[in-house]
C-alpha cells in the first residue's frame, strides 16, 4: 500500500510510546486500539498521510525545488483547494504549483525558505468511511529573501477523501491569528516608529515657525 512504510514507522513510535507510559483511555493507543479494525486503518492512514505531506512540504520548502513539488502533489486531489497563509487561494495540483512557483521561484520572489510543524487537533472526524476532516496548529518559521524570519502560530482545517485505497487532500486552509502575529507586530512597530518620527518632525516644525514668528515681529516692531 502506497504508505505502508509509513504505517509500520507510526505503529512502531505508537508501541514505543506505550512502552513508555501506561495507556490511558485518553492516549493515543488506546483510543486506536478500542476502535472497529476498519475504523482504526483508516485513521492510521489519516495520521500516516499528515506525516507524509508534511515531510513533503518541508522538503521542497527547504530546496525550492519544482522536482520536490511532485511528492507534495501526489497527497493532493485534483480538484484540491487551497487557501494559504497569505489569503491567496489555489485550485488543483497546476494551482498550488502556479502559487508555489510564484512566492518561491519566479523573479522577485519573496520566500527563500518556509518549514512548518502540524499537529493535530484529535484523530480526523470521518464522515464517512472515505470522508474524513481535522484541524490542528502548525508552527510556521518563515524565511524571506530581505533577511527577515518570522514565526508564525496558526490554525489549520483540512478535508481528505479515499479513492482506490489512498486518501488525498482535498481541501487545505491556514489561520493566522491577527492578535499573536509577528507580521502584524512589525507593522506596528513601523507605525509607531513612522508616529513618532512625524510628531518630532511636527515639533521640530513648530519651534522654527514659532521662533521665525517672534523675529518678525521684533522685527515689525524696530
Amino acid at each position: 500500500m502506497k504508505y505502508s512504510a509509513l504505517l509500520v514507522l507510526m505503529a512502531s513510535l505508537l508501541a514505543a510510546d506505550a512502552n513508555a507510559q501506561a495507556a490511558t483511555s485518553s492516549t493515543p493507543v488506546a483510543v486506536l486500539a478500542a476502535l472497529p479494525p476498519a475504523e482504526r486503518q483508516a485513521h492510521e492512514e489519516l495520521i500516516a498521510l499528515r506525516i507524509a505531506s508534511q515531510a513533503a512540504f518541508n522538503k521542497v520548502g527547504a530546496s525550492g525545488k519544482v522536482e520536490d513539488m511532485e511528492a507534495l502533489l501526489k497527497f493532493v486531489h485534483p480538484d484540491c483547494l487551497l487557501t494559504a497563509m497569505n489569503g491567496q487561494s489555489a485550485r488543483g495540483k497546476q494551482g498550488i504549483l502556479e502559487y508555489f512557483n510564484r512566492h518561491m521561484i519566479n523573479k522577485d520572489h519573496a520566500i527563500a525558505k518556509v518549514q512548518h510543524e502540524f499537529e493535530a487537533d484529535h484523530l480526523s472526524i470521518l464522515l464517512s468511511p472515505d470522508i474524513a476532516i481535522n484541524r490542528g496548529t502548525a508552527k510556521g518559521t518563515y524565511n524571506f529573501t530581505d533577511g527577515a524570519e518570522f514565526i508564525v502560530n496558526c490554525r489549520w482545517t483540512a478535508t481528505m477523501a479515499r479513492k482506490d485505497g489512498a486518501w488525498t487532500v482535498i481541501a487545505f486552509q491556514f489561520g493566522p491569528s491577527i492578535f499573536d502575529n509577528p507580521v502584524v507586530d512589525a507593522l506596528k512597530g513601523w507605525i509607531y516608529k513612522g508616529v513618532g518620527i512625524a510628531g518630532i518632525a511636527g515639533l521640530l516644525a513648530g519651534l522654527l515657525i514659532g521662533r521665525r514668528s517672534r523675529r518678525t515681529d521684533a522685527a515689525t516692531k524696530a
